[in-house]
């Protein structure tokens, strides 16, 4: 079962509607899934909610694995091209749907652990704020 997900450069002008999400497409994080677009990122249209969903951690996991790193090309500003990373996407998507029941569990945990890492994220830069307060408070 392929997907039929469409990969295209992110245009400012045009309004985004339907199932899609960005993919970052410069730099070291590139292949990077994103909610809201940036000037160098792909939109990656899909026909449904889950096909989407299934998608974008798929996108995730390639990218915390940094499998978009064999893609990269140029040595000032790396960057990934659409076809190539499309392939990889659709490699991906495949193996997928040999196992459902693995790749489900896998995304289970995966979106826990990116849940649980963002969380102590906002806990790092809340004590952040809080150091910086009371060493204000100090010497005032």
């Amino acid at each position: 079962m392929n997907s039929n997900f469409n990969l295209t450069s992110y245009n400012p002008a045009k309004k985004y509607a339907g199932f899609h999400f960005f993919v970052l497409n410069k730099g070291l994080n590139s292949g990077k899934p994103l909610l809201d677009p940036c000037p160098n990122c792909f939109v990656c249209s899909c026909n449904s909610e889950e096909e989407k969903e299934n998608l974008y951690w798929i996108f995730f996991a390639l990218w915390q694995g940094k499998r978009f790193h064999q893609l990269l090309i140029g040595s000032v500003i790396p960057f990934i091209k659409i076809k190539e990373t499309k392939n990889l996407v659709q490699e991906s998507f495949l193996k997928t749907k040999t196992n459902p029941a693995v790749f489900q569990k896998a995304l289970n945990l995966l979106k826990f652990a990116n849940e649980k890492d963002l969380h102590f994220q906002n806990l790092a830069f809340t004590i952040r704020k809080i150091k910086i307060e009371l060493a204000i408070g100090l010497v005032s």
